[in-house]
């Protein structure tokens, strides 16, 4: 008996390899990395495979409003890609691999999130799509799992999809009516279409704050003055089906000083025309599962949201160049609420942080506050600078 169990044992093990899941190689279902949370925006640590088959640790932006992967120029070329050689990454231990012709590369990526750290890619709804995911806010981890693999905890809302872009909008309720938004996490904001929330201030008129993005409100910073004639508005309350989520801070755009409308344009990527999204300053109070393939999202709250997150100096800024200039002072009844500071005067430092190398979240952070505090500014205006005393105040 020894002799023959000698003899069948390789056999044996070879058969149970195969067999049992204990055994072998066997891909993992799942898989968790951490990210970073700035400014309302998650940064996923994943790890991309070289052609030689090394990792290149990368830290990925993840957006639910984007249908494409991108990545950096020079990242793009370090992997090699081609037409018949797939992406692969890492999401933990678990691979996923990403067809190489829907990957372009774009010039605004790299870019700083503080402290060293540097964003390279876009990990997008498109990729997304294929998995459930799970963004747990309060744990700081993103997870993606094979169909039919997690139990979703939390409170269930459907969701409908445009399976080209992998976006999903949801029905919200606002005074009894249902709209179409998006969960767009790639938004550090919620924006919503200026004509419905007139609607809604013309029954209430206490809902709006002010005109003029601030603080993460004014993610987009660009000339266009959608931001700077944006209504900021505050939202008692938003029933996603039978959660209720309180206190939900808005920005309601329009049309662009050209006429464009952003609101339109962004419903083109969904399944159907929405009023908006909510964004980051909503979906971080949750521990959020996406289960795509069941049209279903789960919501776990984790904290209650922030109804003094755009407690803020008034100033609607803009990007150029690395440099942020002042695009609108924001207005309350009428009024502005920044005094001796005009559009187009360079902002160069909010108490002692320098903006010519900080981040937006950053700079919102320092003009963040307590209603009635007092932050130094350091303006230029035709090459003279000089500082300010601004208020912070309550939007």
């Amino acid at each position: 008996m020894g002799i023959v169990f000698r003899l069948c044992f390789p056999s044996l093990f070879a058969f149970f390899a195969l067999c049992c899941p204990c055994f072998g190689s066997q891909k993992p279902s799942s898989g968790t990395a951490p990210f970073v949370l700035d400014g309302n925006r998650v940064y996923a640590e994943l790890a991309f495979v070289r052609p030689d088959g090394t990792l290149r640790k990368v830290l990925a932006f993840v957006d639910l409003g984007s249908p494409s992967t991108i990545l950096s120029e020079a990242l793009f070329r370090e992997l090699q890609l081609g037409q018949e050689k797939a992406l692969t990454f890492e999401v933990g231990d678990m691979p996923v691999h990403i067809d190489p012709s829907t990957v372009t590369s774009d010039t605004w990526l790299p870019y700083s999130i503080g402290d060293h750290r540097s964003v390279e890619a876009l990990l997008p709804a498109g990729v997304l799509q294929k998995y459930q995911v799970v963004i747990d806010y309060a744990g700081r981890t993103l997870t993606l799992a094979h169909p039919g693999t997690l139990k979703p905890m939390g409170v269930p809302v459907p969701f409908r999809i445009n399976e080209k872009t992998g976006l999903i909008a949801v029905d919200a309720s606002v005074n009894g009516r249902a709209y179409p938004v998006t969960i767009d996490n790639g938004s550090a904001y919620t924006w919503l279409r200026k004509t419905t929330v007139q609607e809604w201030i013309d029954a209430h008129p206490d809902w709006q704050r002010g005109i003029g993005a601030v603080g993460a409100s004014n993610m987009r910073m660009a000339d266009d003055g959608i931001e700077a004639t944006g209504i900021l508005v505050r939202i008692p309350q938003i029933k996603l089906g039978s959660l209720s989520v309180q206190q939900v801070g808005a920005l309601a755009i329009g049309r662009s000083i050209t006429n464009w409308d952003f609101i339109d344009w962004y419903s083109e990527k969904n399944s159907g025309s929405v009023v908006g999204w909510l964004g980051g300053n909503v979906l971080r109070g949750f521990r959020i599962t996406i289960d795509y393939p069941n049209h279903m999202t789960y919501w776990a709250r984790q904290t209650a949201l922030d109804p003094h997150d755009l407690d803020q100096v008034g100033l609607t800024l803009k990007s150029k160049g690395g440099e942020y200039f002042v695009a609108a002072i924001s207005t309350q009844n009428g009024k502005s609420t920044v005094e001796s500071v005009q559009a187009g005067d360079k902002l160069l430092q909010v108490g002692a942080l320098p903006t010519g190398t900080a981040t937006w979240g950053a700079i919102f952070s320092a003009m963040h506050g307590k209603p009635g505090e007092i932050r130094t500014l350091l303006v230029e205006r035709d090459k003279r600078q000089f500082t300010v005393q601004a208020k912070v105040v309550r939007f």
